[in-house]
């Protein structure tokens, strides 16, 4: 793991790292992807970085987008949690998800300099106590200690492309800490038929040793929000 950097512009070095090193799993006991194209624009206002002369938390949560507020509690997020963001953009999600940490951790991964330089500013209070960690990787590659995650979420990320699916999923698998779950979160339009790309996820995870479940709400203005869970069905080990 590479040295510690606080708040520094990231240059999308996969070790560059704000907030410290991810600690193994035995010192705490589960392809990025581009951005899914039918999901809101994430340079949207309503995700901007927060002002620096009114940083109340509350009032940051309060504004955040319903998506990002939705998705933690969705994930019902527990103090002690480990959990990875694929996918971070500006760091809304993970301002939300340190709020509710004691003991537990988040890592944040974006692939694009700016959103990781965004997120770390967004964050830098949680960044010194060391609830937060930011870094400019890509998914494929980033250094990250296997079987510690106990949670994994994407929020309008499209994990699946170009034909990696199978090994973006196994990636997924060798991070998550036993009975860990991933969480894949969609925000579309109705005019799209979310639907069908919840049944098409839930077919590609299934079909890879995984059970689903299916979580749809409708936000109105015509846009659904969607989630599908995950939990890898244990491997069998071979007779003895």
């Amino acid at each position: 793991m590479s040295d510690v950097v606080r708040c520094a512009p990231p240059t999308c070095d996969p070790g560059l790292v704000a907030g410290g090193p991810v600690p193994s799993p035995d010192e705490s006991a589960p392809d990025e992807s581009a951005p899914d194209e039918s999901a809101p624009d994430e340079s949207a206002p309503d995700e901007s970085a927060p002002d620096e002369s009114a940083p109340d938390e509350s009032a940051q949560a309060s504004a955040a987008p319903y998506r990002q507020r939705w998705a933690v509690e969705t994930m019902a997020v527990g103090p002690h949690d480990r959990l990875l963001e694929i996918g971070c953009g500006r760091g809304v999600a993970v301002s939300l998800v340190a709020g509710r940490l004691t003991t537990g951790r988040i890592v944040a991964i974006d692939r694009a300099a700016t959103m990781a330089r965004l997120a770390t500013e967004r964050n830098a209070s949680h960044i010194d106590s060391g609830t937060v960690e930011i870094r400019c990787a890509e998914f494929a590659s980033v250094d990250l200690p296997a079987g510690y995650f106990t949670k994994i979420f994407a929020v309008n990320v499209n994990l699946f492309w170009l034909g990696a699916a199978t090994r973006q999923i196994d990636r997924i698998r060798s991070l998550l800490a036993p009975g860990g779950r991933l969480y894949v979160f969609g925000e579309r339009p109705t005019s799209v038929h979310p639907e069908a790309n919840l049944t098409s996820t839930e077919r590609l995870l299934r079909a890879q040793g995984f059970t689903t479940t299916a979580t749809t709400e409708a936000r109105g203005q015509g846009r659904v929000l969607t989630c599908v869970t995950a939990t890898p069905i244990p491997v069998a080990a071979p007779p003895g």
